[in-house]
């Protein structure tokens, strides 16, 4: 895989002393010494699933030793290396499957797309959101809108920080289609939440798809949570729109498929 020229140099997990594991984030003292620990007692990591074996090391912090780290020619030798350092740069589909005692792992391809996907639709939302709270005229509607947006900005940040990666430079097709369904269908108030409507349902049916996959717990207990503000969303936009007696029109299929 071709690094970029910025590319910090990664630091080889086989080789590191205490001070330059330390230097990665997330990784303590506590953390660098078991590490050193493993590998002189057990030799060179060959793979990530043993430097998975490590005590403290969950799949969250596995994988930002993958994105900060390597595991030089050990991993080389084994054959299991040069794709796997990359894995979390790499796209979502191609990052190597392991297996944990402990059920999914952050490294596992499964849910490594599922959480890349859940990513770029949540910044898909956030923008949509954008878009419909400028063409709102309602202050009440507006302010409950600008509180979504803030929500799914959120849970973008927080699902970047358990993955340890930086934000994508772009949206995916998906995402890209509902900013356009967005801006050429919000023109009012009524417009707008029907709009936003459609888009929190791919939101919805996105977060219950990825729970139905392996998670580690602790991403797990973060999509679990963003669900819930997921579903909060919709309920009250089915609310507002019966309420105020706007009818609402089909989707269009371009975003259904987009889905």
């Amino acid at each position: 895989m071709t690094k970029k020229a910025s590319r910090e140099p990664r630091v080889d997990l086989n080789t590191a002393t205490e001070e330059e594991l330390t230097a990665i984030e997330g990784v303590d003292g506590e953390r660098a010494r078991l590490i050193i620990e493993h590998r002189s007692e057990r030799g060179p990591f060959r793979s990530w699933d043993d430097l998975h074996q490590v005590p403290g090391i969950d799949g969250v912090m596995l994988g930002k030793l993958q994105r900060s780290g390597s595991l030089g020619g050990a991993a080389e030798a084994s054959g299991s290396g040069a794709g796997a350092g990359d894995a979390a740069e790499a796209a979502p589909g191609s990052a190597t499957k392991r297996r944990s005692s402990e059920g999914g792992d952050i490294g596992d391809a499964t849910a490594l797309e599922q959480i890349m996907g859940l990513i770029l639709l949540d910044r898909a939302a956030a923008e949509a959101y954008r878009v419909a709270i400028g063409a709102c005229k309602t202050p009440e509607i507006k302010k409950q809108l600008e509180g979504f947006r803030a929500d799914h900005e959120r849970h973008e940040r927080e699902l970047l920080d358990a993955l340890g990666a930086s934000p994508p430079d772009e949206a995916d097709d998906r995402g890209q289609c509902i900013r356009r369904y967005t801006e050429l269908s919000a023109r009012e108030d009524r417009t707008a939440l029907v709009a936003m409507r459609g888009n929190e349902e791919l939101t919805n049916d996105a977060y219950a798809s990825a729970l139905a996959s392996d998670l580690p717990e602790e991403v797990r207990r973060m999509v679990e949570a963003n669900w819930q503000d997921e579903r909060r969303h919709i309920r009250w936009i089915n609310e507002e729109i019966r309420t105020r007696g706007w009818e609402l029109p089909e989707v269009p299929s371009t975003l259904a498929e987009a889905a």
